[in-house]
This record gives structure tokens, sequence and C-alpha cells, in this order.
């Protein structure tokens, strides 16, 4: 056999915990942009108010100090110190003047020159607020603020203040790794809880698999094309795959084992006809052996006088009604007997019944039974088998027949009932006893003598009925009467016939 490779549950896992793992780490990315730009956001709006704050002193100081016509660096750096010692995460700060001249530059560095690079003496500006975050070689990450210092329409310079981001940096690093971690951690115990409840839901089907699998699903027939039908498992590795596999094996050996079936049921059917035409050979060598008889006599008067004309033509015609009787009997076997079953057609049930009846003309006559017809003259042509439905009547009536006693009677009818046909076969014989009503349509259930009956006739005629959509019940009262009622429903359009 061709093992599974890839369990289905390991499929579901690896399957729904990689979608399930990337839709959290899409997420967690998600979220943390999120955090991350509400708090540089937030960083943003702080530091731009705190900038527009020093601003307004810083235009207080310029203006007082060119009313004053003092040095504007001696008030402006006393404001300037004042805010970079009062405010801890300022870096630096520089003044421009309208120009872009350089007019102070402090940095959170006391004690040291500032950085060259603040050296320059003029800076093109612009009248736009500006906020940038980059990474300064002195400083680290910083975010930079430049606002023109400007009341009432008119420029009084520019500042440029330089926040730490540090701090706003290693928070969102550290967000990013609680979300790294929360998700490990997520995953891990969904991956946990993913397995549990797919195996729960997986061991009854690998079970199953197991079970198949101690199957002998390749008879000896099926052996030929084994190679092949194990080279197209191979792409299904998993239970479902498996199990696919074995079913599709398991449906070919059913659709084998009902041809192999319906054969032997029809093997059944004939060796049942066999018997049955077995019982009818007494009778069927008494209508033969009379007319042999006759045409004997009508021979030996012939030799005797060949000379009477006259004689010998009222024999030869004797001699040929003889004939005529014997035909007709051994047609009337052989028609029985012929093995033509499933095939439909449409026919009389009246005049199938009473073909059957002529077989049985003989035994009916030796036994003294009375036998009463009451056929409905207006009844449907059917869809049957005809030599099959011959069978269910030739077995129900050789039953009456052997339950009923000398001078015995059977009655048949035949009726419509709504949309199905009816068939009633009573007899006044022995009746059947009540634990044995239940068992008669077993097969090789029966109560006759070793040699009289196989078993099967009533057996095989439920079955034949039944394949039809019909019905067959008994009633019995024993030592009174017993009663079979066939009932075949009509299917499709219907011919009403007189009979």
């Amino acid at each position: 056999m061709k093992r599974v490779k890839t369990s289905l549950k390991t499929k579901i896992v690896v399957f729904t915990g990689s979608v399930f793992v990337i839709l959290l780490l899409l997420i967690s990315i998600t979220l943390l942009f999120q955090w991350r730009s509400i708090i540089i956001d937030k960083e943003i709006k702080s530091n731009f108010a705190v900038t527009k704050t020093f601003a307004v002193s810083a235009i207080d100081a310029l203006i007082y100090q060119e009313q004053t016509e003092l040095q504007k660096e001696n008030v402006l750096e006393t404001y300037v110190d004042n805010f970079i010692n009062r405010i801890d995460n300022v870096k630096f700060v520089i003044i421009y003047d309208p120009a872009g001249t350089l007019i102070l530059a402090r940095e959170r560095s006391i004690g040291n020159n500032f950085h060259s690079e603040f050296a320059s003496a003029t800076r093109k500006m612009t009248k736009d607020e500006i906020c940038s975050i980059y990474r300064h070689n002195q400083f680290g990450w910083i975010m930079e603020v430049s606002i023109p210092l400007s009341i009432g329409g008119k420029i009084w310079g520019f500042s440029r203040i330089a926040y730490n981001v540090e701090p706003i940096r290693s928070e969102i690093k550290n967000v990013f790794f609680l979300l790294l971690g929360s998700t490990i951690i997520i995953t891990f115990l969904t991956l946990v809880v993913l397995y549990y409840f797919s195996y729960r839901l997986t061991i009854s089907l690998n079970d199953l698999v197991n079970e198949i699998d101690r199957i002998n699903l390749i008879s000896e027939s099926d052996s030929i094309d084994s190679s092949e039908t194990i080279i197209k498992a191979s792409s299904q590795n998993d239970e479902i795959g498996f199990l696919f596999h074995r079913f599709n094996k398991m449906k070919k050996r059913l659709e084998k084992s009902k041809i192999e079936l319906e054969i032997a049921q029809k093997q059944i059917y004939q060796a049942e006809k066999l018997a049955s035409i077995g019982r009818l050979a007494s009778g069927v060598a008494h209508q033969v052996n009379n007319p042999l008889n006759g045409i004997k006599s009508c021979i030996y008067a012939i030799q005797k006088e060949p000379e009477n004309l006259k004689q010998t033509n009222e024999y030869l015609e004797l001699i040929n009604e003889g004939l005529n009787n014997i035909e007709t009997v051994v047609q009337k076997l052989l028609g029985f007997a012929r093995q033509e079953h499933n095939h439909k057609t449409k026919i009389d049930i009246n005049e199938s019944i009473q073909k059957v009846i002529n077989l049985l003309d003989y035994r009916l006559k030796d036994k003294l039974i009375t036998l009463n017809l009451n056929f409905s003259s207006n009844l449907p042509l059917i869809e049957f088998d005809y030599f099959l439905f011959q069978e269910v009547i030739m077995n129900l009536l050789l039953n009456s027949f052997d339950a009923v006693s000398q001078n015995g009677k059977i009655d048949i009818k035949t009726e419509m009932i709504e949309d199905r046909l009816l068939i009633e076969i009573k007899d006044n014989g022995i009746g059947i006893p009540k634990e044995n009503l239940q068992k008669i349509f077993d097969p090789f259930f029966t109560t006759k003598e070793v040699g009289v009956g196989t078993g099967l006739g009533l057996s095989v005629c439920l079955n034949i009925i039944e394949s039809y959509g019909g019905t067959i019940s008994v009633s019995s009262i024993q030592g009174e009467e017993t009663i079979f009622t066939v009932v075949i429903p009509i299917r499709g359009e219907n011919e009403n016939i007189n009979n």
C-alpha cells in the first residue's frame, strides 16, 4: 500500500498557521506604524508649541534691544540660556536675523564651543514652519523645528531649535519588541490550540484510514492494474486522498460485485424455473403420451388397411391433430423455460396468467381442482419482463396446487386500485402456521418434503416484484385458506385493454 506521506493534520496546521501568522504580522506592523505616527505627531505638536512660546520671548528681546539700542546678544543670550536650562530635551538653539545671518547659537554643552557646522555666518531661510527628524553627528536623533520670528507682518529673524527624540525612538523600539514578542507568543499558543483541535478532528479519520487499509480491496483480477492505481495514489498523500483512492477502488469492486450478483440472481431464477418445470414433468408426460398413443393406433390401423383411403385420410387428420397437441405442449414448456430476462415490454397480465394456467391444466384436472377466475375487464398494460412475470405466477400457483387436497379450490382475481394493479391468488389448502408467516420469503425456507421444493420459489418471486417497485403479502388461516396478494405500481403511460 502507498503510505500516507503528509497527514491532513499537518496540512491543516501548516496552512492555517501560516495564514494566521501572516495576518497577525500584518496587524502588528500596521499597529506599530500607527503607534509610531501617533507618538511622532504628538511630539511634533508639543515641540511646535514650545518653539512658538520661545519665539514670543525671542521677539520681545529683539524688539527691546532695538528700542534701547543694546547689543542683541546680551538680551537674547539670557533668554536662550534660561530656555535651554528650563527645557531638558532641547539640544541647541540658533537665532538668525531676517537676512539669514547668524545672531546667536547655544547648545546644551556648557564649557564647550558650539559645533563647527553652526559657525557659518549666513543661511538661506524660509518663512515656512519646518520640522525635520534626522540623526545628528553630535547630538544623535533630534527633531529640529524652524519657524520665522514674526509679529504684525514683520519678520524679526528666524529660530532653529533641536529637541532630543532618543526617548521617543526608545519608546517606539520598545513597542516594536513588545508587539514582536506578543506575536510570537500568540502564534505559538494558536499553533498549539490548532494542533490539538486538528488532532481531535482527524483522529477518527485516521482510524478510518487504518481500518480501510486492513481491507484487501484488490482482487486477483485487479492485480494487473494495481501498479497504475498506486501511481495515481501517489499524488494524494493525506488521509482524504487515501480515502478517495480506496473508496474509488471499493466503488469498482461494488460495481463488479453487483454485476456478479445480477448474474447469480439470473441463475437462481432459471434454476427455480427448471425446478418448476420438473414438478410439471408428470403432467407434461401424460399430455405427450396420450397423443403419441393415439398416433400409434392410427398408424397401426393404416398399416392394416392401406387400401382404405377414406380411413387413411381420417387417421392422418387425427395424427396431425395429435402432433399439433404435442407441439403446443412442448412450445409452452420451451417458452416458460426460455432464459430471456431483463427485457421489459407491455404485457396483458390477464393473458399472461391464462398462459400459465394452460401449463397447469392437466394437473388441475387430475386433482379435480376448481379454478375460479375473476379477471377485471379494464386493466392497463404494464411494463414488465414477460417471462419473469410468468415465473412469479407459476410459483404462486404451484404453491397453491401443493397446498390444496383433492377437489380443492383456487381463486385468482385481478383488479385496478388507484394507480396499482392487484393480483390475488387464494386457495382453501392447509394454510401456513403463524410462526412460519415471517419466514416463507426467506431463501431456502420450505416446509415441503425433500425433493418437492427448493425453498427459493417465494424468495425469487419477492425479488422480482420488489425490483419493479411492487410488493407481495400473505395472509393465512391454518387449515382454512391462504391468500397471496401481489401489488404492482403502474409507471408511465399505460394503455387500457378489454379482455
